[in-house]
């Protein structure tokens, strides 16, 4: 099999993006405290990294919390 089945863990954020991403594309998220930084995950499996005090991110992260308890 392939390596899509393992942890998000394994993957650290290196670099973090500066673009706003839409939020309707996000699916779920993880904090990374090391590095400061919060994970997205894409529909389409694709991570990207951004800085957590962007207005943008805690409403992102909203959303996500929303749409998990719902």
């Amino acid at each position: 099999g392939s390596g899509a089945s393992q942890s998000m863990r394994k993957f650290s954020c290196v670099r973090l993006s500066t673009r706003q991403l839409s939020i309707r594309n996000l699916v779920s998220y993880e904090k990374h405290a090391q590095v400061n930084a919060i994970m997205f995950m894409t529909r389409k499996g694709i991570r990207i990294c951004v800085r957590p005090d962007q207005h943008w991110v805690q409403t992102a992260m909203k959303k996500i919390d929303q749409r998990s308890t719902s």
